[in-house]
């Protein structure tokens, strides 16, 4: 048995400064794919937007000191994230155990995004000083806090149901 959830997500972290903003995109998107709750796997879809919240750093202009070439840039996605939910994955305890509410069901996939980003980021970029923030927010901030300039990030070969819910949102 399974219970779909859709779920709105921010996903913030600093990137190298060469760092492509739509490969970040794709690499959370693609992290979602599959998530994890102990030994139970259920299938995520995630479907955003994303986007630089800093500017890049202006070349030096010969006045003052160039910026250091390691100066990280803060990256973000916005979206929704669908997931299916095992009943197994849903709960900690079992069906009406206390603690069974969707907001505790929401903080628990939110919880297990973090970790799947966490891991995609840092394979993908290394140590950049502190993991990706990974966080449930409201669907209005996702409408009202993407710029038009954002790109589409968007999980590959997904379970069209789930494809579906997410696109449903944006």
């Amino acid at each position: 048995m399974m219970d779909a959830m859709i779920v709105p997500l921010l996903v913030t972290t600093d990137l190298p400064p060469d760092s492509d903003v739509a490969e970040f995109g794709e690499l959370v998107a693609g992290a979602v794919r599959t998530l994890q709750r102990g030994d139970v796997a259920y299938p995520g879809h995630l479907r955003g937007k994303t986007f630089w919240l800093d500017p890049p750093t202006p070349p030096a202009d010969g006045d003052g000191p160039a910026p250091p070439a390691e100066e990280l840039r803060f990256a973000a996605v916005l979206g929704f994230l669908s997931a299916a939910v095992p009943h197994e994955a849903a709960h900690d305890g079992p069906p009406g155990a206390a603690g069974d509410g969707r907001g505790d069901r929401v903080r628990r996939v939110v919880a297990d995004a973090r970790a799947a980003i966490s891991a995609a980021v840092s394979a993908r970029y290394g140590d950049l000083g502190s993991p990706p923030a990974v966080m449930g927010i409201r669907a209005d901030d996702v409408r009202e806090r993407t710029p038009e300039s954002a790109i589409t990030a968007e999980t590959a070969e997904p379970v069209p149901e789930l494809a579906a819910a997410a696109r449903s949102y944006l």
